[in-house]
């Protein structure tokens, strides 16, 4: 696994996982390679990003109307990674299902986003798995 350390905040890189969410107020995320994971070809790599976004009110709304989960329990493997902690709710209420999730692309391009909502903070936790190819990926560090 090779590991950006930095937390991003520009939007650029990820406008894609983002553009369901809606009107974007605030930004954090970091991401990570990982070896053998991808479905398409042996020893390809994905892309793996997490983060915290807090998206407008109106957003809110509309993406809770998409949840039909109320409180769902994140596994210890999928849980959010400390270095996000100071943008994430105390006491979430998270909420999901497949309503929330999105996918995009083709075999050998594909991305794959799964989103956790807290309607009472606005934020969303987002986790994504892409093919990952280090020419059109600037941000992701070389492993």
């Amino acid at each position: 696994m090779t590991v950006d350390a930095s937390v991003h905040t520009e939007t650029a890189p990820i406008e894609p996982e983002l553009q369901p969410l809606g009107r974007i107020l605030e930004l954090h995320w970091w991401e990570w390679t990982e070896n053998s994971r991808c479905d398409f070809n042996v020893g390809d790599l994905f892309l793996v990003r997490e983060g915290a976004v807090r998206v407008a009110p109106t957003d809110v709304a509309r993406l809770t109307e998409l949840t039909t989960a109320l409180d769902v329990d994140i596994p210890d493997d999928v849980a959010p990674h400390p270095r996000l902690s100071s943008w994430l709710p105390a006491e979430p209420e998270w909420r999901g299902g497949t309503g929330l999730d999105w996918s995009d692309g083709e075999e050998g391009s594909a991305v794959s986003v799964s989103y956790l909502l807290d309607s009472a903070s606005g934020v969303v936790l987002f986790r994504s798995d892409a093919n990952y190819d280090p020419a059109s990926t600037p941000t992701a560090a070389p492993s």
